[in-house]
């Protein structure tokens, strides 16, 4: 039996990698372009007479200013090798790419991001066991009654497949409230109530840097990630089993684990309370906080087959708090909406919403669209011309110890991280929101006050398909926040990029933000400061474009410039591109931003590199097919600022 498992894992892995192979060729990323990207920095560093191994930040140095508790691996492996970053995040993004229509790939992905993924179904698949399970039952609507509690009378009238599916879920749900007990069991209630309150309220989350560190080393986080891919794994094969079932009747029912509605395909409305499972088989329906978790109701789940619905709630639905609430729409054009948090959130839980297709609206104000809070969240959508709109921290966002996605396969989408009314004003400019969207890490910085500074978590918008548009204002597209790793990557489309500052593969203060646009003409504006490909004190900032006739409109500090002891880096593959620049720090400058201190000693690095294609600059010292070294803004010019631009 042993061996018969370990041959099979041989052939899986066989298999697996036969698959990627033809993945990454048939759904490359983006048309071959002339050079590889190490190609490029090679013909870069030869130009400027430095070593490829070189052009990096060197992780001394950023050890000797910086820190920050949680800190992640995926962060250590693309700072400490920045040459790698655009090849390891691609096969990252195309992966959940590929796999954005399976429930446990998207239950497990933002746990792996934040290093506590489990590989749960590696030996044997949890949704087998328990139909492995049933198989050995004699009367299956038993269980629904002697088990849970569910009255018999229903039971009795409910159709074969349903009470399979049913008799599934609960026992996972079972399985998951255990889990999410165990692992949250010395987090309070009191404790909840006060993130919570913070979070829909405006100002901090009223708990102290040292509680929150406290709280977060209380979570056994992998039990979380257990559970939550477990209950993934079984909600797929459940939600196959129920699939073309007609009901006649609404079936309102309670259980010993919690409420439960079975809809018709006619409409109905759900608004009165909380609900462990709904499962709804068509019509244009109507939930308000449905499938939202809490403390004392660590579950719900909400599966709808069709129809054009409303999904609604202060805290909006798909949002996992101190537990997991999943969302699961199979058909139908659908509008989600969060008043204040919600909509693929996690707060120490994890929050999911999968949309299989439809033209969708997302609109959220705070911490929703796949956000993560010491925990994860994930929207994945695969198909139709969607809008995402919210003001801050959403569209793939990552807090400490948290991982936020928001991956959408098909579509010509709208993103919009809303700055036409200023809500919560950025420190950089009053005029803007501090949008943190788009693909951020965000951490907590501390130095400046009680020292517990916080690392940031990962936060990722991938898109497929389409021509869409992104606008935000400062903080966003690929950014990242003291120790945070924000990563925004496009595939194919004619695509446009709008944003203030710090924005398109950039970010501040020991963090990554990475930007990769695949395909298509595309367009990048950034109006005030730090853009595209551009990195501030001991951070990467990094912008690779692999095709197509794109045009750039950039501020100070921009296409692939560092900025105190910083890295930008700039690539456009291919292409006839068009520069258009306002002066300052641009086109692969760099400038340490000071004289006379320790910093001086260390790298301030600037790549710009554009590769085949006829080019337009504004800039007069640029040209195309020529290399130059940009003049560093302060006197005397440091041997440690790297000025490298090159067009070949």
């Amino acid at each position: 039996m042993y061996e018969n498992k370990n041959m099979k894992l041989r052939w899986c892995r066989v298999i697996g990698i036969f698959w990627l192979a033809v993945s990454m060729t048939v759904f490359g990323f983006g048309q071959s372009p002339a050079f590889s990207e190490k190609e490029l920095l090679n013909k870069a560093a030869a130009r400027s007479g430095r070593s490829l191994a070189d052009l990096r930040i060197d992780p001394d140095d950023l050890e000797f200013y910086g820190y920050g508790r949680y800190r992640l691996k995926i962060f250590s492996k693309l700072i400490e090798d920045p040459l790698e970053a655009a090849p390891i995040t691609r096969i990252l993004c195309r992966t959940l790419l590929n796999n954005a229509d399976s429930l446990w790939t998207i239950a497990f992905t933002p746990w792996a991001r934040i290093d506590e993924g489990v590989r749960r179904g590696l030996i044997e698949r949890p949704e087998k066991i328990l139909l492995d399970l049933l198989e050995k039952k004699p009367d299956v609507r038993r269980v629904l009654t002697g088990e849970f509690g569910l009255d018999s009378n229903l039971v009795q009238l409910m159709p074969d497949s349903l009470v399979i599916g049913l008799v599934l879920i609960m026992w996972e749900i079972q399985n998951s409230c255990d889990w999410i007990k165990a692992a949250t069991a010395r987090i309070t209630e009191q404790d909840i109530d006060t993130i919570m309150m913070g979070l829909t309220t405006e100002g901090e989350n009223g708990l102290s840097n040292r509680r929150l560190e406290s709280l977060i080393d209380a979570v056994d986080f992998k039990g979380l990630a257990a559970g939550a891919m477990d209950l993934g794994y079984v909600l797929q094969a459940a939600t196959g089993i129920m699939k073309n079932i007609k009901i006649d009747k609404p079936v309102r029912c309670s259980s010993r684990l919690g409420r439960i509605a079975i809809g018709t395909t006619g409409h109905e409305t759900y608004d009165d309370g909380f609900y462990l499972l709904i499962i709804d088989f068509g019509g244009d329906d109507e939930y308000v906080s449905c499938g939202v978790s809490g403390k004392n109701n660590p579950v719900s789940v909400l599966i709808d087959y069709d129809g054009d619905d409303i999904y609604r709630g202060h805290i909006g639905p798909g949002t996992g708090i101190c537990g997991y609430g999943i969302v699961i729409d199979l058909n139908g054009n659908d509008q989600y909406r969060a008043e204040k948090i919600g909509l693929g959130t996690g707060v120490f839980g994890e929050g999911i919403i999968f949309d299989n297709g439809g033209n969708d609206t997302y609109d959220a104000d705070v911490y929703g669209e796949g956000a993560g809070l010491f925990g994860a969240g994930i929207i994945s959508d695969l198909s139709g011309d969607d809008r995402y709109t919210a003001f801050e921290c959403s569209q793939g966002f990552g807090f400490v110890k948290g991982c936020g996605i928001l991956v959408d396969k098909d579509g010509n989408d709208t993103y919009i991280a809303r700055d036409d009314t200023v809500k919560y004003a950025s420190s950089q400019s009053s005029e803007h929101n501090a949008s943190l969207s788009q693909g951020v890490g965000f951490g907590v910085r501390a130095d400046y006050t009680d020292g517990h500074s916080l690392a940031g978590g990962v936060g990722m918008l991938i898109d497929g398909k389409g021509a869409d548009q992104y606008s935000c204002g400062v903080f966003g597209q690929g950014c990242g926040y003291w120790f945070g790793t924000g990563i925004l990557v496009d595939y194919e489309g004619n695509d446009e990029y709008n944003g203030v500052w710090y924005t398109q593969g950039a970010g501040a203060h020991f963090a990554i933000g990475v930007l990769l646009d695949s395909t298509g003409n595309d367009k990048y504006v950034s109006t005030m400061n730090m853009a595209q490909g551009a990195g501030h004190d001991f951070t990467l900032g990094l912008l690779v474009d692999y095709s197509g006739d794109d045009a750039y409109d950039a501020p100070n500090l921009s296409l692939g410039s560092g900025n105190a002891n910083g890295m930008g880096l700039f690539m456009d593959m291919t292409g006839n591109d068009s520069y258009i620049t306002h002066g300052g720090i641009t086109l692969g400058g760099a400038s340490t931003a000071s004289r006379g201190g320790l910093r001086d000693m260390m790298k301030t690095l600037g790549i710009f590199i554009d590769g085949k294609g006829h080019d337009s600059y504004k800039e007069p010292s640029t040209r195309d097919h020529k290399y130059w070294r940009q003049k560093p803004p302060l006197e005397p010019p440091l041997e440690t600022e790297w000025c490298i631009g090159v067009d070949l």
